[in-house]
Parts: C-alpha cells; structure tokens; sequence
C-alpha cells in the first residue's frame, strides 16, 4: 500500500454494478473494488447472483454481495434490501457503477440517510434528463465522476447536476502489467498463430459497426498498394444476441480479395500480449466515450491511428503520442497506415511518447488516487 494514496476519512465503500455482462465497465469495478481494499478500505461489490460478473468478484477475492432488482427503475424492494446491505458493512460512499441503478441507490439512501452517493460514469449520454424525476435523482448525489471533460460538458448540458460536484478522473490501466519490456513480438505472433510478416496492423474490440471494423478493411486494398506484405488483425467477439457482423467482415474480405491478408481472433483478456505482437494499432469507431484499449495500446509503447471522435482527442494528441483521422474515413485510414508503415523513425518516436504519457497520466495507480482523493474530500 506504501505507493498508493490510502483512505484518510471514509473507509467503508461499497460498489454497486448491477449488470449481468462483463466487459470493461464490470472489470473496472472489480477492478476499483481491489484498488480501494489495497488503499484501507473495506470495500464491497454489490452485484446480481449467479452471473459472469458476479463469479469473476468471487474468483478475484473481491468482497461481494448479491442483489437483484426486478424492476429496472425504482424497485423499493430492492432499495430495502441493499439498505440492509450498506447499513451491515456501516457504508459511508456508494459508488454507483451504471445511471439505471442510481434509482436503486437513491432510494436505499432514503432509509440509511448518512450514506453518500457518487455516480461514476463511463458512459456518455446526450439525451435530456432534467425531468422532475432524474433531477430528484441526482439532487442525491455527492459526487459525480465523468472520464473526461468531453464528458462533463454533457452533464453540465443535459443535467441539472452542479459543475461543483462533478470531477473529471479518467480510468487508468496498471503500467506494470502492460509493459513492452515483459513480451517478445516473436513469442507473441507465435501464441496467436500469427503469421512472422514484416508488419501486422491490429484492431482489438467488440465486433460491432460502430467500432469501424469494415472500414478499416476496406482501406486494405490501398495499403497494399504501397505495403504489399502488411498483414491485418481483428480481434474481438460480437454482442450476444446481434450477431450477424463478422460474417459480413468475413464477406467483405472476399469481396476486396484481401482474405488471404486478414486473420480473425476471438475476444482475448491478455491485451499486453496481443499489442506485442503487432506493429500498429488502429481504433476506427465513429464514436468512443473515452478509448480504455488506447491507454492499453500506449502503455504497450505501439503507435496508435485513431479516430477524433468522442474522448479520443483528450487522450491522443494528434502528431505527438498519435494520429488522429476523421471517423468513417478509409482513404483517410488507409493513408495513415501507410505513412505509419513507411516510417520507422515515426512510429518510433509517436510509440515512445505514448509509453511515456501512459505513465504520467493514465497508470492505474494515479488515477484511482486522484478518486480517492475525491471521495474523501465528501
């Protein structure tokens, strides 16, 4: 705990992510969960039973308890039954993981009235709330966390929420795990069954439309052009119940004649070592809250092509730790690769400014000290 800030004021947390899924806001939950136990706190997860999310707390020694709403908004039997929770465990904050569950919250605070909220948001939205009921809602709140400033600008535009409660504390990853020097490129070709060309541009996400996967195929036929021997990665799975879009990203290969230079992974959880084993990393989506695999990509010191959409500007800046191109662009993409591509002094320096920004600003560590500096200003 030495090089973590710890808790000074309120030690007795509790996290609550009601959501059945496990992707990147669930793992961060777990993930802040074991962070504040290591800064002091007795810290718990309150969770669904008998659900990926859940079995992975337990599995990751997480202190975890069960809840599970049958209504998605305002259900008093559920708030009760997580009163009962905080009131347990003496909770001081509650840390409330996802805006459906904020109901469930503010209205278990209604019978354990010392207990503070704060939201942490991580996902951005643009439609209205400043209705009587979400306002009653966020009047409850302490504390509202937003990832970037991007962010907070929509808060302050759809909500009634105060600029004075509102932080900006972006998510982090742990530099130590996500370290070029712990993996070879060769090794790591070798575990994904990669082949041992030149260069390998990757793509790593959910299959999904939005996320810009087709384009970044279709600005194959343009790279090689000028690369002949460049080799494209996508990895990831479709959403449980949409899908249907990698067999088009299959179809499309066919169709550009490009199929023989495209390998398709599943979802992998070691990200270090997929970004080990390519040269390049290209986040195409049209649109992107905040970019987590960009932090993951820079901390693995690889040279990143992304769109400038959403909070992606706020973490690469363009020329400097990256390039950044328009959304649903695949000239555009297609150019960047190549100039990536051909030149080596290029990626080298864009890759080792990443590195060194993913340390100075994105390290787990940091940012969930500035959080805890946060919820014990309350």
């Amino acid at each position: 705990m030495s090089d973590r800030m710890p808790f000074s004021k309120h030690n007795h947390v509790a996290i609550v992510c009601i959501s059945h899924a496990l992707g990147g806001l669930e793992l961060t939950a777990i993930q802040l969960a074991r962070e504040f136990k290591m800064r002091g706190a007795d810290c718990t997860l309150v969770v669904p039973t008998d659900t990926p999310l859940s079995r992975e707390s337990i599995q990751s020694g997480v202190q975890t308890e069960f809840l599970n709403p049958k209504l998605r908004y305002g259900d008093p039997l559920a708030s009760i039954r997580l009163a009962k929770i905080l009131m347990a465990h003496s909770t001081d904050i509650v840390v409330v993981m996802q805006s459906k569950d904020i109901s469930v919250v503010t209205g278990a605070q209604l019978l354990y009235r010392t207990v503070r909220v704060v939201f942490y948001q991580q996902m951005q939205s643009n439609v209205d709330k400043r209705d009587a009921v979400h306002s009653w809602m966020y009047s409850r709140l302490s504390l509202w966390i937003s990832l970037t400033e991007r962010m907070k600008q929509e808060v302050l535009k759809h909500t009634r929420v105060p600029e004075s409660i509102i932080r900006v504390v972006p998510l982090g990853r742990d530099t130590h795990l996500f370290d070029p020097t712990l993996f070879t490129q060769h090794e790591a070709r070798q575990r994904y069954g990669l082949p041992l060309v030149p260069q390998i541009v990757g793509v790593l996400g959910r299959l999904d439309r939005q996320k810009g996967q087709e384009e970044f195929l279709r600005s194959m036929p343009l790279v090689l052009k000028h690369c002949p021997e460049v080799f494209y990665v996508i990895a990831g799975e479709e959403t449980r119940g949409e899908e249907g879009f990698r067999k088009h990203l299959v179809e499309a290969c066919y169709e550009l004649g490009i199929e023989s230079r495209v390998r398709f992974l599943p979802f992998t959880d070691n990200v270090p070592e997929f970004m080990a084993a390519i040269d390049v990393f290209v986040m195409p989506s049209y649109c992107e809250t905040f970019g987590l695999v960009l932090i993951e990509a820079m901390s693995m010191e690889k040279p990143i092509i992304a769109t400038s959409c959403g909070g992606v500007p706020e973490i690469v800046d363009d020329g400097l730790d990256g390039l950044l191109i328009p959304p649903r662009d695949e000239r555009a993409l297609a150019m960047a690769v190549v100039r990536m591509l051909k030149d080596a002094s290029l990626r080298d320096l864009l890759s080792k400014r990443a590195r060194q920004e993913a340390l100075k600003r994105f390290d787990t560590r940091h940012c969930v000290d500035q959080l805890v500096l946060s919820l014990d200003s309350l």
